[in-house]
């Protein structure tokens, strides 16, 4: 779940390049192998993009909320013995916020999901394990317990 958060973070700092009439290449290189390695039709991929749009429409309000509170909680500190109630009224805030914007990554995973058909789904679950084990690998190299290509 947590690597979930953080992979759909990372994209939401690139996808304001989304919003470009020509996104960089590295972007366009990331979509076209999503659309390659999950072999998306067009509708598929057209409904990716509509669903895409409609996460990023949902996410950057909580984002930006989130912003100002981190900003009045920086601000606080700044200024000198912050008052401990108004701090951890707005580190509720912070979390309350933070839940919301997690929710709305995971209904735009489960959307995503959804567009998938049988063969599809597989793929999307290896690339999620592949993930998981890709901080392992360099041990893995290390002792030479992978093959050399």
């Amino acid at each position: 779940m947590r690597k979930i958060l953080i992979t759909f973070i990372a994209v939401a700092f690139v996808t304001p390049v989304f919003a470009q009439e020509e996104p960089p290449p590295f972007v366009e290189a990331a979509h076209n192998a999503v659309v390659t390695v999950l072999k998306l039709t067009p509708e598929q991929t057209e409904a990716w993009h509509v669903i895409y749009q409609i996460h990023r429409e949902k996410e950057q309000p909580l984002q930006e909320m989130i912003a100002e509170v981190q900003g009045e909680i920086d601000a606080l500190f700044e200024a000198g013995e912050p008052d401990t109630a108004g701090v951890g009224a707005l580190f509720i805030t912070r979390r309350d916020l933070g839940e919301q914007l997690l929710d709305v990554h995971l209904v735009y995973h489960e959307d995503f999901v959804l567009l998938l058909i049988e063969q599809q789904a597989p793929k999307l679950r290896f690339m999620a394990r592949a993930d998981d084990a890709q901080k392992f690998i360099p041990a893995f190299k290390l002792f030479e317990l992978i093959p050399r290509r």
